[in-house]
């Protein structure tokens, strides 16, 4: 997109602060419920989910304790909603903009900017970041380079969105955290060095906090691996629906590793799994067929025609 394109959007959808709430698994409910709005009806047998295309969903643990309730054989719309559990993650959701036309570097399939979602942690986490490292103004787990919050909110993840309203597409460009991957990392690090001595002082090891050893492995393992556990399909989530209902679009694109590396001009080498694993746990489908905007547009066309054999996974929402 122009620059100018999605200021436009982030002026029109950034109002009051957008709450995220979400739990282990739950985009198998919502995969399921967009199945069913879809399609216009209000419920599938148990045998029609446990054979066609929701099955990937229907064998998760949280959709077959949902069909032991089945008493009639049907699974209904309304008791999609009747699986929350008492204290789900809460998110804030909100929106930026990457990218100066740059490709090589923006790393963005058009010589244009990027749409960005940002999923940032709550108050709950930023207050047991606050009390057990005892941060100062820097933060040693994030990234001002990459496309983060730089206020007081802490972005745990984001999504890299580019999009055309005229062919109804968006394409997911990039799933990505700095926070997590460089938490645990740390840890570990950490962990190395001390040799079990957990008397050890943290000063020198990591930048910008004061707290104890105990302290940042208690923050590591008790605070964030609930967020560890669920970060990139939280993140898909929290895009999917964004995409859907808040912009209107309902055929994303996302890209397979090769492709997206090509066409993104990528020499490293990204994390492989969420260019494989986790578009296919959501149910998107692998064509050869280009997202019509980049088709559209000279230079992207001219980077598709250098590919051979260029696949996408696409997911009709």
């Amino acid at each position: 997109m122009r620059k100018e394109e999605v200021n436009e959007i982030i002026q029109c959808l950034s109002g009051e602060r957008t709450l995220f709430y979400y739990y282990k698994n739950r985009y198998c409910l919502d995969m399921i419920q967009y199945y069913y709005e879809q399609y216009c009806i209000d419920k599938l047998s148990i045998n029609q989910l446990n054979n066609g295309s929701l099955s990937r969903f229907a064998n998760k643990p949280i959709v077959k304790d949902l069909l032991k309730h089945c008493g009639d054989g049907f699974l209904y719309t309304h008791q999609l909603n009747h699986c929350w559990p008492k204290k789900p993650l809460v998110f804030a959701l909100t929106l930026a903009s990457w990218g100066d036309g740059e490709r090589g570097w923006d790393q963005t399939s058009r010589n244009k900017s990027n749409l960005v979602l940002q999923i940032n942690f709550d108050n709950q986490h930023n207050l047991a970041y606050q009390r057990l490292l005892k941060p100062n103004h820097y933060s040693p787990f994030e990234y001002h380079s990459h496309p983060v919050r730089q206020d007081h909110r802490k972005t745990m993840s984001w999504v890299r969105i580019d999009l055309d309203f005229s062919t109804n597409e968006a394409l997911i460009e990039e799933v990505q955290n700095d926070w997590l991957r460089s938490a645990f990392s740390q840890l570990a690090y950490i962990k190395r060095r001390a040799g079990g001595n957990k008397s050890i002082s943290l000063e020198g090891l990591v930048s910008g906090i004061h707290g104890t050893y105990q302290d940042f492995e208690y923050y590591i393992e008790e605070t964030l691996r609930p967020y560890n556990n669920i970060w990139a399909e939280a993140s898909l989530m929290a895009a999917i629906e964004f995409i859907r209902n808040e912009l209107g679009i309902s055929t994303i694109y996302y890209h397979t590793y090769e492709t997206g590396k090509k066409i993104k001009c990528i020499d490293g080498c990204p994390p492989k799994s969420m260019y494989t694993t986790l578009p296919k746990q959501f149910g998107f489908e692998l064509t050869n067929e280009s997202p019509q905007f980049l088709r559209n547009h000279k230079t992207s066309r001219r980077y598709l025609k250098a590919i051979k054999s260029s696949q996408w996974y696409r997911l009709m929402v």
